[in-house]
């Protein structure tokens, strides 16, 4: 199914709430990066919290980007995502894998605080107007989930709830996303919303089960936390938005990279090799910059 964002409110508008779908990016990003399954999952949250991010921008251009910076195995990540449901990214080491942890239900999980290890997650909002907003909070335990909920509460000061979760089953990951709750500004200091909250998000045992128990039904997932979802008359095709792995990334933005590099710089590659192929770090999109593209490159900057 087609990944999805969908979004709606709660409390008689107090509460807004967000769920998405990143299942499809998440395994296009797999076959681009050639990403294991511990690196699959870490960045399929990413994805989702990102998009979760950008989906309270108000202009559909809107961009919000978010890279970790840390001492784990994993050598950081960086993702960009849109108002407009594209999103692109890459881990540092898409090889890692790590042993799985046991957890207190006598289950397995990925070790994404060994993989992240210590370090900041810094988010960027950029509204395409004057300078982009920058927050850096320090890391909490490299779920992304609680780093997320982490910065929002320390830079945006809003109670939020973030769950995050992923499953794999056959080797395959089958379903990865993310729904976000949060007391809509001016609403904010209303002790009942806030305890409503709390409430409604005590109740969820397992997010990854719920996620794959609602057959990425989005609004359904929505309902079963907040069954008394408000605007129940508008369709979830009219609240919802498709989200796809998409990269900006061109011929012509490899050309004007190019363009940036020395005159002396520009000959040695054309003496050394004729050609230069550049290779774009969010898609693995490869671009043939041509002896004549950098031989034309060169007697403009003459």
């Amino acid at each position: 199914m087609q990944d999805r964002i969908v979004r709606a409110t709660a409390a008689n508008g107090g509460i807004r709430l967000v769920a998405v779908l990143t299942t499809e990016s998440s395994l296009e990003a797999k076959k681009r990066h050639g990403l294991s399954y511990l690196t699959t999952c870490i960045l399929g949250r990413a994805f989702s919290a990102s998009l979760l991010l950008a989906s309270s921008m108000k202009i559909m251009h809107g961009r919000v980007t978010l890279r970790v910076r840390s001492d784990g195995p994993l050598k950081g990540l960086l993702v960009d995502a849109g108002r407009d449901g594209q999103v692109r990214g890459y881990v540092g080491n898409p090889n890692l894998e790590l042993d799985l942890v046991k957890k207190g239900n006598n289950k397995y999980s990925f070790d994404f605080t060994k993989a992240l290890g210590r370090g900041y997650l810094n988010v960027i909002r950029d509204s395409g107007f004057g300078e982009p907003f920058t927050s850096t909070v320090e890391l909490v335990n490299g779920n992304i989930a609680e780093d997320l909920a982490s910065y929002l509460y320390h830079s945006e000061q809003t109670p939020s709830a973030v769950f995050i979760g992923e499953k794999i089953q056959n080797k395959s990951v089958i379903c990865s996303g993310g729904l976000l709750a949060q007391v809509l500004p001016k609403k904010d200091t209303d002790p009942l919303l806030i305890s409503l909250l709390e409430e409604r998000c005590k109740e969820i045992n397992s997010f990854s089960e719920d996620l794959f128990k609602s057959k990425d039904n989005l609004l359904s997932l929505i309902r079963n936390i907040f069954p008394d979802i408000d605007d129940k008359s508008i369709s979830e095709k009219a609240r919802s938005q498709e989200v796809s792995f998409r990269c900006k990334c061109s011929k012509q933005r490899s050309l004007n990279a190019m363009k940036m590099l020395d005159k002396s710089e520009l000959e040695d590659i054309l003496k050394k090799d004729g050609k230069a192929e550049l290779v774009c770090e969010f898609c693995k999109n490869k671009y043939l910059i041509n002896y004549e593209e950098i031989k034309s490159m060169i007697e403009n900057q003459s």
